[in-house]
């Protein structure tokens, strides 16, 4: 089973000291420096890291609990050196660079980049193709570690929308930047890179610094502050995205990052202005042909006009979402998440077998969700179909579990405050939604509130109201 994020830390914090004591305050500081967090996380997250092990607490054959103290690593642990185990060459070559003298290391390398930057998922495996290529020819060349690593990352955002993301592509993408680190520490792209895989493992404040890094080496170019941006949140997003466009305008993605910072503050107005530039920018670029295409921007910009009331203008952007290219690597995600949208929207405006129809379309599409079913409950609720609700309701619960089990917490929360709603169980959903925020370290979750139709009977809710306000602060 692949471990989430935050295991790997753990397990990185334990076999990184083999034998030795690793205090409870030591892993509360390397895991979560600066959250409070209740003594039982840590404990939880043990366990969790242990049964994906195969290890038992009783009888251990990996962590061994030191009863009110600390756990040990007690497995054999091997010590390799990155830079050697790149290959015999690299860990023998008299300079470690971020350059190399072959060209066919380099039309490799850069034919990888492009099929990158075309962000279509039936390329990847190309590029992957590429990048060990160069690596074969030059194993001191860090651009094809650091190239390796972005085509690994985005296989793993493939998976993201799953039940269980693979959290091992994403460690292997993180392994992959370092070693391009350990053969040029000054290459201002592994630094960017490593910070976008960081923030993937929901690690923001080591990538923001990683990125702060790559600026630093390298302040002119526009990639790097969208890699901080991508990291930061707040403030912070919105002038690194700014000067991310200054340099590089035809970028539509950063609007969509951009008008996530606004949704959480409720400047709902500004959202949508911020989601029309970037469509426009998308038309003008002529979509799927263009570097980078956006996915998102139909999306957002429906359910930011679906939450202000206007239920027609929702439903022609969510009709637009996943036109351009199907193939493009955000592509489903985004066009399941429209046609969950578009049942919320059919509902709001009494259209209950339009809405049947789309929850269903989004289950065929995607499998693996919450919403839909949730959405089905309802609408099996309006039409007096109390077992079909309760089916839909006790597919959603499951669902839900698997999320969790998954590593998915955030989300997690997200649908099980959203299943609260669904029952009637209003309070109950707010107590989640407030411990998202106590319980989350990393500043973007649950930016969707305010835009989140299983949240509009909340609206009279003065606690609801101070979530928002929480929220807000924290985008500030």
């Amino acid at each position: 089973m692949p471990a989430p994020p935050r295991q790997l830390d753990l397990l990185a914090c334990l076999a990184g000291h083999p034998s030795r004591l690793i205090t409870r305050e030591e892993l509360f500081e390397r895991l979560w420096s600066g959250v409070a967090v209740t003594d039982n996380a840590l404990t939880q997250l043990v366990s969790e890291l242990r049964q994906t092990l195969g290890d038992r607490s009783g009888d251990p054959q990996y962590v061994q609990t030191v009863a009110r103290r600390g756990y040990r690593f007690i497995a054999p642990v091997e010590r390799v050196d990155v830079a050697a185990a790149v290959s015999p060459a690299a860990a023998s070559a008299p300079g470690r660079r971020a350059e190399t003298s072959s060209l066919d290391v380099m039309r490799a390398v850069t034919d990888g980049r492009l099929q990158l930057e075309a962000l279509d998922a039936s390329q990847l495996e190309a590029a992957i193709q590429n990048f060990k290529q160069a690596i074969a020819l030059d194993p001191t060349f860090a651009a094809g570690y650091v190239g390796l690593a972005n085509a690994h990352f985005w296989q793993y955002e493939g998976s993201r929308f799953s039940f269980r993301p693979d959290a091992a592509l994403l460690a292997v993408a993180i392994s992959e930047a370092r070693q391009g680190l350990a053969l040029a520490p000054d290459y201002a792209e592994a630094h960017a890179t490593l910070a976008y895989l960081l923030t993937g493992s929901e690690r923001t404040a080591e990538a923001c610094a990683a990125a702060r890094q790559a600026i630093a080496l390298q302040p002119d170019f526009w990639g790097h502050y969208f890699r901080l941006g991508h990291a930061a949140w707040g403030q912070e997003r919105l002038d690194a995205l700014t000067r991310c466009l200054q340099l590089y305008p035809p970028f539509p993605f950063a609007y969509f990052q951009m008008a996530m910072v606004h949704v959480a503050r409720q400047a709902l107005v500004k959202a949508r202005r911020v989601l029309e530039e970037g469509i426009a920018l998308q038309q003008r670029l002529g979509g799927a042909r263009s570097r980078f295409p956006a996915n998102g921007l139909h999306w957002m910009l429906g359910s930011v006009l679906l939450a202000r009331g206007d239920c027609a203008g929702a439903l022609a952007e969510l009709a637009r979402e996943g036109k351009d290219d199907r193939r493009a690597l955000y592509a489903r995600e985004y066009a399941v998440a429209a046609l969950n949208t578009q049942g919320w929207a059919r509902l709001a405006a009494g259209d209950v077998a339009q809405a049947d129809t789309a929850f269903r379309a989004s289950l065929q599409q995607h499998a693996e969700q919450v919403r839909p079913h949730l959405g089905l409950a309802l609408v099996a609720r309006r039409r007096r179909q109390a077992r079909a609700a309760d089916d839909a309701l006790g597919a959603a619960r499951q669902s839900i579990e698997q999320l969790r089990q998954g590593g998915r917490a955030v989300e997690a929360s997200l649908m099980a405050a959203a299943e609260n709603m669904v029952e009637d169980r209003h309070e109950h959903a707010v107590d989640a939604l407030e411990s998202l925020l106590l319980q989350t370290d990393h500043g973007q979750a649950g930016w969707i509130m305010p835009i989140e139709p299983l949240f509009r009977p909340l609206a009279g809710s003065q606690r609801f109201r101070d979530v928002l306000q929480r929220l807000a602060e924290r985008a500030a």
